[in-house]
């Protein structure tokens, strides 16, 4: 812990330094003189991190949500239809899906998303061409849990749903999706995480600066400050505070929601 924490620690004491401060006090706290919130102010508006936070923001929220609407559609499908077969072969192609790796589909994906051409809607270098392959690459985990928790809600209550005459639609919103409250909370914050720090799509797939998201744009911010390790650090720290913060008040979500399929009843 102390090795994966003290370079972080580091780089968020020194983000709150002038670039001739880290260099001649690199172990110093930043109090009195050393304190600075120049880097953080610089990074903001004229090095356009504002513009690739929401990017991130916005693809990942989208995406994410989009996901968990699908896949818990679908699990219900799996576990709750009736057609037995048919459930098994969409589960197995969902978990082979798991063991492909991604960077085997850059090539293909790339190719699908330069020609996509519906009625003359073109998605390449657009946020749609990141929120595709975002929903597609999260959905299978995503059913793969949430089809876990659905198992163990009793089917008492969905009979019940149906004696007060509620159809499929009516037992799915009404009954099922309420009950996986901690397997949606779960899926939606892996796949947040995973969007937020993709970067390889994002690089391949997006190249107007205006629609990077924020680890491109990192790139780009540490190529134009080199020599700027204030800038550098508060930069990182932008990219690393919202993730920090929402797994530390919801990762008990997380463990409650992947742990909870495996009890019955």
């Amino acid at each position: 812990m102390i090795v994966t924490l003290y370079p972080l620690l580091w780089a968020f004491n020194n983000s709150f330094k002038l670039h001739v401060d880290i260099i001649s006090h690199p172990f110093a706290l930043p109090t009195g003189e050393l304190f600075t919130l120049k880097n953080y102010i610089d990074a903001w508006k004229t090095s356009h991190i504002d513009t690739y936070f929401f990017n991130s923001l916005y693809v990942s929220l989208v995406a994410s949500t989009v996901c968990i609407v699908l896949a818990s559609m679908v699990s219900y499908a799996v576990t709750r239809m009736r057609y037995k077969k048919l459930n098994k072969i969409v589960m197995g192609v969902l978990l082979l899906a798991l063991m492909v790796p991604g960077g085997a589909l850059l090539v293909p994906l790339y190719t699908f998303i330069l020609n996509f051409d519906f009625l003359g809607l073109k998605i390449y270098d657009t946020r749609g061409s990141l929120i595709l392959p975002y929903i597609a690459f999260g959905i299978s985990l995503s059913v793969v849990i949430i089809s876990a928790f659905i198992k163990s809600i009793p089917s008492e209550l969905e009979e019940a749903g149906i004696m007060d005459g509620l159809s499929v639609y009516g037992l799915f919103w009404r009954i099922v999706l309420p009950l996986c409250g901690p397997a949606l909370v779960t899926v939606f914050i892996i796949n947040f995480l995973g969007n937020w720090n993709e970067f390889i799509m994002a690089y391949l797939l997006v190249s107007k600066e205006k629609l990077r998201t924020l680890p491109v744009g990192m790139v780009a911010f540490r190529d134009a400050l080199n020599a700027n390790y204030g800038g550098m650090f508060a930069a990182t720290m932008y990219s690393i505070i919202p993730v920090a913060i929402i797994y530390a008040f919801l990762q008990n979500k997380i463990i409650e929601g992947l742990t909870a399929g495996s009890v019955k009843g």
